[in-house]
């Protein structure tokens, strides 16, 4: 006669075996995308677990910076006590893209930007900053930051023990394996590329102005006779200005540098009939208004440098 309760414990232990085997790969994956202004970034999260219970994420409120989740949770709760929203997803794991606003874990100086969360704060029981779901088998981090060209990294670092690599502008961390509560830190500067020509033409940068505020106002004007000269304005890399003609009128634009180092290129988009074209530029800064003469054709461009 089979002894069920035999068979049944053998059953539960080959089980047990092969869960603990296949749960070796499970993890939790962060990869923030920062945005261009250096302080806000799109978070894609992914974790993958064996366990064959639900899995559960607490969302910080509020949730309607949250674009993507998958699979759809079974369920939401809340959890008044550490403020957080409960998704409780079924087994096997789950995805979600979600903007953040790190700008108060952002210290500032100058154009370099020191991200360093230092909040203990207790949630999911006693666990703080990020936490792997130990209790489905989770016990693998990946946590990478990928900052645009405008950025170099500086340096970073875990409380935590792991390995780093860095390729271009994507920081990469594995943790070492059993470990929970990861707080991270990582610096990044603002770079500016002056750049060499544009649209294949030649730039000559003629002066450097200090400016005293990142928000200045930019005039641009004929100081000659208006001859159809037709220009455009070029301000680290965006075109602020497309296709005006200047005349004695001056045009007005209010824009925000925020670089330490900023460059604004006069571009001809064709040829008065007294080449070349020719730009009075004004710049106001809330203090001071500086004043040069810009010019160029079809082989060049000029351009100034603006300094914080």
């Amino acid at each position: 006669m089979v002894d069920m309760k035999v068979v049944t414990q053998t059953l539960e232990k080959v089980l047990k075996q092969k869960i603990d085997q296949l749960s070796k790969n499970d993890y939790e994956q962060v990869i923030y995308f920062l945005h261009p202004d250096g302080v806000t970034a799109d978070c894609f999260s992914t974790s993958k677990t064996t366990s064959f219970t639900k899995i559960n994420h607490h969302f910080q409120l509020p949730l309607n910076n949250l674009s993507y989740v998958f699979p759809p949770p079974d369920s939401i709760s809340e959890n008044k006590k550490d403020s957080t929203i409960i998704y409780h997803f079924p087994p096997g794991g789950y995805s979600y893209i979600q903007q953040n606003d790190l700008s108060n874990l952002i210290t500032i100086q100058n154009d370099t930007f020191i991200y360093k969360p230092t909040d203990r704060k207790k949630y999911m029981g006693n666990h703080f900053g990020i936490a792997t779901d130990k209790a489905n088998g989770i016990n693998s981090l990946s946590y990478a930051w990928l900052l645009p060209e405008s950025f170099e990294v500086l340096y970073y670092k875990s409380n935590r023990k792991g390995n780093w690599t860095a390729q271009n502008n994507m920081i990469h961390f594995i943790a070492s394996p059993n470990q929970n509560d990861f707080l991270f830190e990582i610096a990044y500067k603002r770079t500016t590329k002056i750049p060499e020509e544009i649209n294949g033409r030649k730039i000559n940068y003629t002066k450097t102005i200090n400016i005293a505020s990142p928000d200045i106002t930019i005039k641009a004007s004929d100081p000659q006779r208006s001859d159809g000269d037709i220009i455009s304005l070029n301000l680290n890399g965006e075109w602020v200005l497309r296709g005006f003609e200047v005349s004695e009128h001056p045009l007005s634009l209010k824009v925000t540098v925020s670089n330490m180092q900023n460059y604004l290129i006069l571009y001809a988009d064709n040829e008065g009939i007294i080449p070349p074209n020719t730009a009075a530029i004004e710049v106001w800064d809330g203090t001071t208004t500086q004043k040069i003469t810009l010019n160029a054709a079809k082989g060049y461009c000029e351009a100034i440098i603006l300094k914080r």
